[in-house]
């Protein structure tokens, strides 16, 4: 009796326990699809898209400036190069001077003497004295070699043989290297409106390479010296140069080929080197005092100052 009593009401069991499986079921569904996703972009950019300091890292929150950012200030993310110059001299080196394409650069520049540090390639000068140190801030767009020069301003205790500074550190001045390949050199020089002497550099076999200054000797390669009157003006890495501000009358110019470690030249033992003598005009330059016909008196101008020196101080490296 009790089993027929079972079978007969087994349907209905089946049915209810079937409603009651589908219920869960529905309510397991509802309560996962409420639970974060952590492989959602909400996730990821609050995992992954902010520097130790909760900063985001994208180019646009750190915009990078352009070349003309020049004596603004630098951006925190900046690379800082702390530039150094004493007795016409740097220490350094190399791995010092090394950057990425790409980068912001902030180039500070010290000196014991007044002058002008032109960053060559880039085109960018920035005045430098005792009293007031000297930036560059720029973004490093071109990849190569280029050139840092100091262009030595006239001043009290200045205007002496620069042969005895410059490159003196490199204690191969005076010596003589016979190249290997057949090379020579020759120059013009003209005197420009303002009394200064415009001079033209024209090598024969034989390349600027800025980018090897201080390694070995590479045939048909390094840079060249240039001298007026005996004195020595500094380093030469392009066949343009310009003197500025030189007393009225004859000068004597006098360029010569150098190895890259600064050695000089030879074929069949004489030095590869020209000389010419270019004749100055009275145009109301004095030299010695920094001053030409159209100074106003003051030292605010790098091109109102007479260069008496050009060191070259190494070059800035940027790598892609």
């Amino acid at each position: 009796m009790l089993l027929s009593h079972l079978t007969s009401r087994r349907p209905a069991c089946w049915l209810a326990l079937s409603l009651v499986l589908i219920a869960v079921l529905i309510f397991a569904a509802c309560g996962t699809s409420s639970q974060p996703d952590p492989a959602t972009p909400d996730a990821t950019v609050e995992s992954h898209g902010a520097t130790s300091d909760g900063e985001s890292p994208s180019h646009a929150d750190h915009a990078t400036p352009g070349n003309d950012t020049v004596g603004q200030v630098a951006p925190a993310d900046a690379v800082v190069i702390n530039l150094p110059v004493v007795a016409r001299a740097t220490t350094l080196t190399r791995n010092d001077l090394r950057v990425t394409q790409g980068e912001t650069i902030r180039l500070s520049v010290t000196a014991d003497e007044p002058g002008q540090i032109h960053l060559h390639g880039y085109d960018l000068t920035t005045d430098v004295s005792p009293d007031s140190p000297g930036e560059l801030v720029f973004e490093a767009t071109t990849a190569g070699a280029f050139s840092i020069n100091y262009h030595v301003f006239a001043g009290d205790g200045t205007a002496q043989d620069s042969e005895s500074h410059g490159d003196h550190q490199h204690g191969a001045e005076t010596q003589t290297v016979e190249s290997s390949v057949p090379i020579g050199v020759s120059i013009t020089a003209e005197p420009d409106a303002n009394g200064g002497i415009a001079v033209h550099i024209v090598p024969d076999g034989f390349r600027f390479a800025p980018e090897l200054v201080d390694q070995p000797d590479t045939p048909g390669a390094g840079h060249a010296h240039i001298y007026m009157d005996g004195v020595k003006l500094g380093r030469v890495f392009e066949h343009d140069h310009h003197i500025a501000d030189v007393s009225p009358g004859d000068h004597e110019i006098r360029v010569s080929l150098n190895t890259n470690d600064h050695a000089e030249l030879t074929i069949d033992g004489s030095g590869v080197e020209d000389i010419v003598t270019v004749t100055v005009p009275d145009v109301g330059q004095h030299a010695g005092h920094g001053h030409t016909s159209d100074d106003t008196g003051g030292h605010d101008h790098g091109e109102h100052q007479e260069i008496v020196a050009e060191v070259h101080l190494g070059n800035l490296e940027v790598y892609p």
